[in-house]
């Protein structure tokens, strides 16, 4: 594609989430940034328009047309003070709970700040008089932006009726040339829509294959109804290392725990015709992929309505919490028997059989400490795994615990700061024995936090992954780099005597160096009242070796096909 088709393609796609928000009628001020969209609006079928030359009768139009409606009304202008002009009937339809969707058109950021005409700074341009505000990204024509673009049209017509009916506004920068490819008739081939569990039951696709992803931040009785109801459906679920599914109290067999093993290669995998999401995508990369890629019909659900997918997939929003969408089909489906969920319990034994015999080639370190953690927590303890390696570690490795305790982290934004002061909040809120999986980087960021637990005497129990590195840059595409390059930059290394770190805080410190080891420390660690350090010390690359020893085992099982 010629850059103006892949502006033409762009918009269309953005045109056509707004419709199937409910825009129905536009206002157009005339200009010449704003010409492919207005030509697009044009030529567009179920769209009617308006021209107004001035932009302040213009926004008025627009919010006489809503008032009378209650749809979300478009009003689309070119580039400078056109859009300042707009302001007073923003003013007006937030006061009056109007919903508008404001389209300012704009110069690319190339042109900003050094003297171009017609050219100011529009965003955020109406400041708190909007609900909403977003400033796309330059027109591409990839799926993934292609998606991208029809998300955001669909978000920004129905986040002005959303709740309290109001004004968004989108800002759109658009280089030339600026006339769109009007013979341009591909079908948008997207959909979208925001139903209830009621009619998803009604038209049956609980009936089908499916599979149930969990995202992060679930409560333990969640990550149980979740199990159940994958059970009622006889569907496989896969599930976050934040999402409880490892330490509930469910029934685990149609669980697929090793899931980044299984999904490192997705030909030949067991069709799934419909995929059921709760919250956000897992941090378990090859999941993602398998997301991305896959062609079931996807449901999100998601309560807050923020619509957490990053990978614009979804085609049903359910606007519902986890407990009223399970409790829903439970009772309005019967149970399932689907022969396919044997294929996936079999893939599932052969990772865990895969994992297990690599762990007997190497030599204690991080790798198979995560493995054990899940089964040597307590019920009632608490788990904090830290971001970066660590986290990644447990999804891939751990086991399935038999008991029940709660496991948190930071993956809001996912940093690696403040890590131990918000462990030490957690253990003086509930005082139960709480374990903190972290790297030397992470605990290094944040040792003030180490003080906390000293002066409050928190029972934290720090279990140490020392690989004197940034260990997580070893798995990604900077190990290629020269030594020269890699280490002072990515591998940092920081050659802390982290015994002599612990006995200046006062910690009880304790060093490992085999599974042994690690359980007697973890049997000491009941015994105390306050934190304590147990460290394990191991190379940055020894885990790279190690999951690349699995991922060649489980392939070498799967190609030989083994009966399980």
């Amino acid at each position: 594609m010629n850059k103006q088709q892949e502006m033409t393609s762009y918009l269309r796609y953005l045109i056509a989430g707004l419709k199937q928000g409910g825009v129905r009628q536009v206002v157009i001020s005339p200009g010449s940034r704003s010409t492919p969209l207005a030509l697009l609006v044009k030529h567009e079928k179920d769209l009617q328009y308006f021209v107004a030359v001035d932009e302040r009768s213009a926004g008025f139009l627009a919010l006489g047309l809503a008032k009378s409606s209650q749809q979300p009304v478009a009003l689309l202008c070119t580039s400078g003070t056109a859009a300042a002009n707009f302001y007073p009937a923003i003013c007006e339809a937030e006061a009056s709970n109007v919903p508008l969707v404001v389209l300012t058109s704009d110069r690319p950021p190339e042109l900003r700040n050094v003297g171009a005409p017609q050219t100011m700074s529009q965003n955020q341009l109406y400041a708190d008089h909007v609900k909403f505000f977003v400033e796309l990204a330059l027109p591409e024509s990839t799926p993934l932006m292609l998606r991208y673009s029809f998300w955001q049209g669909f978000q920004l017509a129905t986040r002005a009726t959303k709740g309290v009916k109001g004004v968004v506004h989108a800002n759109v920068p658009l280089r030339e040339p600026l006339l769109p490819d009007l013979t341009q008739n591909t079908p948008i081939d997207l959909s979208l829509a925001q139903t209830s569990t009621q009619s998803l039951i009604a038209q049956g696709w609980f009936q089908k294959k499916g599979m149930i992803v969990l995202g992060s931040e679930r409560s333990l009785a969640e990550a149980q109804l979740a199990l159940t109801l994958a059970n009622h459906l006889d569907w496989p679920i896969v599930g976050d290392p934040l999402s409880q599914l490892a330490s509930c109290d469910g029934e685990t067999q149609n669980y697929v725990k090793q899931a980044d093993v299984i999904f490192e290669e997705t030909r030949d995998l067991p069709e799934v015709e419909v995929i059921l999401r709760f919250g956000k995508v897992p941090v378990t990369k090859n999941v993602m992929f398998y997301l991305r890629d896959s062609q079931a019909v996807q449901i999100l659900v998601d309560e807050t309505q923020q619509w957490p997918d990053y990978l614009y997939r979804s085609q049903y929003l359910v606007a519902e919490s986890l407990t009223k969408v399970a409790k829903q089909i439970l009772q309005s489906t019967p149970k399932r028997d689907q022969p396919y969920l044997q294929a996936w319990q079999n893939l599932q034994k052969l990772a865990s059989q895969a994992i297990d015999e690599t762990s007997e080639q190497f030599a204690f370190h991080e790798s198979q400490l995560a493995m054990i953690l899940m089964k040597t927590l307590a019920r009632g303890e608490q788990l904090f795994v830290s971001n970066s390696n660590a986290i990644r570690l447990v999804d891939r490795l751990s086991g399935v615990s038999e008991n029940s305790f709660q496991i948190f982290g930071n993956r809001g934004v996912n940093g690696i700061d403040g890590i131990l002061s918000t462990v030490a909040g957690l253990a003086m809120q509930t005082k139960a024995r709480t374990y903190l999986l972290v790297g030397d980087l992470t605990l290094f960021h944040d040792m003030n936090g180490l003080q906390l637990l000293k002066s409050y005497h928190l029972p934290v129990t720090i279990l140490l992954l020392n690989n004197n590195a940034g260990g997580i840059f070893s798995f990604l595409s900077q190990r290629s780099l020269t030594a020269d390059d890699f280490d002072p930059l990515f591998a940092t290394p920081l050659d802390l005597d982290f015994a002599q770190v612990a006995k200046t805080y006062e910690l009880a410190y304790q060093k490992v160096e085999s599974e042994a080891d690690f359980e007697q420390a973890i049997a000491t660690s009941r015994k105390l009242t306050g934190a304590n350090m147990i460290e394990l010390t191991s190379q940055a690359q020894v885990p790279v070796d190690f999951w690349q020893a699995v991922l060649s085992n489980f392939k070498e099982k799967r190609m030989k096909g083994c009966q399980l």
